[in-house]
């Protein structure tokens, strides 16, 4: 396996682990959770890695002057199957406003309402890694865009589309 190949695999999964790794009683709930008891009513099991959000469209909302671009980031992801999403840029920097993209990803379940979610986007060529937590409604991406040999990280706000 080549070096550039590696790294697109390697560090977003390292990224993604080091991200959940912290005992729980560290851990502090934001202000804003619901809580964890909201999100296990719907999740269907321990060992089921497929998201529970199969079905129904959720926002994901990175906040302005993310490491995209300035502006407002906002997207929203339409789970289609246990495989299958759109994506579609709502609010974006430069030309990513109104970018849709049909994925194929794949899903691991790394504790009680979190999902690490791995895909490659057909059109812009990037390489994403995203924890989505359902009881802290956060999202956390490591993006890999390997034609310009770069791998950026941010955090957004993860909620059920109205």
């Amino acid at each position: 396996m080549k070096f550039p190949r590696f790294m697109c695999a390697a560090v977003p999964v390292a990224f993604a682990l080091c991200c959940t790794s912290a005992p729980s009683a560290e851990a502090t709930p934001s202000p804003t959770s619901r809580g964890d008891s909201e999100c296990t009513a719907w999740e269907r099991g321990y060992e089921d890695a497929t998201v529970p959000a199969v079905g129904q469209t959720w926002t994901l909302d990175f906040g302005v002057n993310s490491p995209v671009g300035p502006g407002p980031f906002v997207a929203t992801i339409a789970f289609a199957s246990a495989s299958q999403a759109t994506i579609k840029v709502v609010q974006g920097p430069g030309t990513y406003q109104g970018l849709t993209q049909d994925i194929t990803y794949t899903s691991t379940r790394l504790r009680s309402c979190q999902y690490v979610l791995t895909w490659h986007e057909p059109k812009t060529g990037l390489f994403v890694t995203q924890v989505e937590d359902y009881s802290e409604h956060r999202a956390y991406d490591t993006v890999v865009d390997p034609a310009k040999g770069t791998m950026i990280h941010f955090t957004g706000t993860l909620f059920r589309a109205r």
